[in-house]
């Protein structure tokens, strides 16, 4: 599970300094990791709410970090 972490750390950390890129930037930013561990990350981010995965047109995928959400007292 290490692994893991510390793939979505880096993740996080490119994200926050590039702001949006498509996978395929991302991919090129992270040269340590293959194609599929980031897509896998990717997958796994995008599913519990922490990165913003959008399709602007076609074959173009782009990514960026979630808003953070606010939760009211009392909701």
């Amino acid at each position: 599970m290490a692994q893991a972490y510390s793939i979505e750390s880096a993740i996080h950390e490119q994200l926050a300094r590039v702001g949006t890129c498509s996978l395929d930037e991302l991919v090129d930013l992270l040269p340590g990791y293959s194609w599929n561990q980031v897509f896998d990350a990717v997958d796994r981010l995008t599913r519990e709410g922490t990165l913003s995965f959008q399709h602007p047109g076609p074959f173009l995928y782009l990514l960026s970090l979630a808003p953070l959400q606010s939760v009211e007292a009392g909701a």
